[in-house]
């Protein structure tokens, strides 16, 4: 606790509408803990803060233009999306408040690009909390309850924690744990505690039960300990070997971990003679996202409209939406749990296009700097925004506002701290 309280004694003479921002950003892994509601409430306050600085005090200063540019292909491929939305009500809200992102992630790089010291100080608070959420987890792993009473609506093979009927602890610790981790690996005074909490991160998104954000993070893993220092390799391998051996017993005597792990995945992707695309057919997730394709084939230029692959849901909607042909094996949710499929189907080739350019450029525009710096945050953050990019993986629906939060919190992360280095 003392290295937190030194940064907060150091932050006294900021003001207070400083103080009250930097509160904020600090408790956002909790507003999105509490729910939707709370963590849409933060991006908003945080966002007419913003207008309010630039509009009357001129405090707002515009970074990294490429991004706005980004922001504002997407926001214009919203738009359009709207108009040719097949249910406007579902598409027009989502669309057309995705403006306060923009401002949310501008005023973020703004602010923490001339706080060097906040930024580092949020990554410690949000340590604490994640330390906590993670240890409420294990309890309820052991116990089926959390530190609170809180049962999981899975509980047998999914945990929730403080989320109570979400079942979103494993994205929730996905987003947070390499920013957090990487911030320590970054430092050689906390490097070992950053490895040891990274593998304790993993380990707690492997008993959450989410197979996806599980995977994900093992492939990220995977990658980044190519950028550890070489004196700390043999420790780092060293926890990896044992994460996964734990895992791996864990899996062997746990039953439902083993019908979920083994079973489902290592043993029918063998029975599907390791073909990804028989397995993946075969599987709840692969008829969602058949559901999709077949969407997307009825509205191919701009698909269907944000939030409307539910409309599958709907009895009549061959009828309601003047749809040409049968969607066949049509299995009704409400998202395409895809990215892809998800941009597809809802945003057809026009707004996959533009995902696509903006991916593209994003990468183009950063990768070359990001391998020059060597620095081991700079890389995590980076590839944590990536990861999201994964095929086939299934995952949360790309704006809906609790992954959104995560996804442009993380994205105005990385170009605030690209922005510190670049000072330095």
């Amino acid at each position: 606790m003392n290295f937190i309280i030194k940064d907060i004694n150091q932050l006294k003479k900021i003001t207070i509408i400083d103080k009250f921002t930097l509160l904020i950003y600090s408790f956002i892994p909790i507003f999105l803990i509490i729910g939707t509601g709370a963590s849409e409430l933060a991006i908003i306050i945080l966002s007419l803060k913003f207008i309010i600085d630039f509009i009357f005090f001129k405090k707002i200063e515009f970074y990294n233009k490429e991004l706005i540019y980004f922001l504002l292909l997407i926001y214009l491929s919203l738009i359009v999306n709207s108009y040719f939305s097949v249910n406007s009500e579902n598409s027009f809200l989502r669309n057309i408040f995705f403006f306060k992102y923009i401002i949310f992630i501008i005023g973020t790089i703004d602010f923490f690009t001339k706080r060097e010291l906040a930024f580092t100080l949020v990554i410690k608070i949000w340590t604490i909390i994640l330390i906590v959420f993670s240890i409420d987890l294990f309890i309820q792993f052991l116990t089926q309850k959390n530190i609170i009473g809180i049962e999981s609506p899975l509980k047998y093979h999914r945990l929730s924690g403080f989320m109570g009927d979400e079942l979103k602890a494993g994205a929730l610790i996905l987003s947070f744990c390499f920013i957090i981790s990487g911030y320590f690996i970054n430092h050689d005074k906390y490097k070992l505690n950053g490895l040891i909490l990274l593998f304790l991160f993993i380990m707690t998104i492997f008993i959450t039960g989410d197979r996806s954000n599980f995977i994900k993070s093992i492939l990220l893993v995977s990658f980044l300990i190519f950028f550890i220092d070489r004196k700390y390799i043999k420790q780092t391998i060293g926890l990896f070997l044992i994460s996964m051996s734990l895992i791996t017993i864990f899996i062997s005597n746990n039953q439902i971990f083993k019908e979920r792990f083994q079973n489902k995945i290592l043993n029918e992707f063998k029975e599907n003679e390791f073909n990804i695309n028989k397995f993946i057919k075969q599987t709840e997730y692969g008829k969602i996202y058949n559901s999709a394709y077949e969407l997307f084939l009825e509205k191919k230029i701009f698909g269907v409209g944000n939030k409307n692959y539910r409309i599958l849901c709907e009895e009549d909607y061959k009828d309601k939406y003047l749809f040409k042909k049968e969607i066949k094996n049509s299995r009704c949710n409400t998202h395409p749990h895809q990215i892809y499929f998800e941009i597809l189907s809802e945003h057809g080739i026009f707004g996959f296009t533009i995902l696509i350019v903006c991916l593209l450029g994003f990468i183009y525009t950063n990768l070359l700097f990001v391998f020059k710096e060597k620095n081991f945050l700079l890389i995590s953050l980076f590839f944590s925004i990536l990861i999201i990019f994964t095929p086939l993986l299934p995952g949360g629906s790309f704006f809906t506002s609790f992954n959104a939060s995560m996804f442009w919190l993380n994205i105005s992360f990385y170009y605030s701290y690209k922005n510190l280095c670049i000072k330095k």
